[in-house]
């Protein structure tokens, strides 16, 4: 992502988990009322069937891997 970028989501099905590993830079994640700072080298895991957002809020891009697992119907 570049510096200021940012995706907005409303929520996934229901059970939607979804994995961040950043590479370069720092994932600003927004999941419903909490925020969280994911830095270079460190992973985290959120819930997202609720309203969440990433944002790369840093001077520099921002570099991560993202998988989503829906659960099953």
């Amino acid at each position: 992502m570049q510096a200021g970028e940012k995706f907005a989501s409303p929520g996934h099905p229901a059970g939607t988990l979804e994995l961040f590993y950043v590479q370069t830079g720092t994932l600003t994640l927004g999941v419903q009322d909490h925020l969280y700072l994911v830095k270079t080298g460190c992973s985290a895991t959120a819930r997202t069937d609720v309203p969440h957002f990433y944002e790369n809020r840093g001077e520099s891009p921002l570099v991560f891997i993202m998988t989503v697992h829906e659960k099953a119907s």
